[in-house]
């Protein structure tokens, strides 16, 4: 495993020192180092969620269920956790009213990525029925 919590989190710790520092006297250059720390850390997990779901899909595989529905489970969490990054990232920015269409922005992706799950359950349900 290459990433270390004890590395990460001092980082964030110092990106926090650093950002209470800056927000006092340049709140935009805050901002920005919060962003910065952000693309960091995920850079950084970037190795270990491929691991993550590489295991994930092979476990996946061999299972008899459409391995469409394992992308999309994938897209999912994706979105979820992109959407929450910028949701806290409009937080901090203080725009309450950024971060709300950001939220809603997100729930429609999700619930438009689930439409074909949606269908094929109608569709099953429908087949069961008759």
């Amino acid at each position: 495993m290459n990433l270390q919590i004890e590395t990460t989190v001092i980082f964030c710790v110092i990106g926090c020192i650093l950002i209470l520092i800056l927000k006092q006297y340049q709140k935009v250059q805050g901002v920005l180092v919060s962003i910065a720390v952000c693309v960091v850390v995920l850079l950084a997990i970037m190795p270990e969620l491929e691991q993550i779901f590489h295991t994930a899909e092979t476990i996946y595989s061999k299972t008899n269920l459409n391995i469409s529905y394992f992308g999309i489970l994938c897209k999912a969490i994706g979105i979820s956790y992109l959407t929450q990054l910028g949701i806290d990232i409009c937080k901090d920015c203080g725009e309450n009213a950024i971060s709300t269409v950001v939220e809603l922005c997100g729930r429609v992706l999700l619930i438009l990525l689930a439409l074909p799950l949606f269908l094929t359950l109608a569709e099953t349900v429908l087949e069961v029925m008759q």
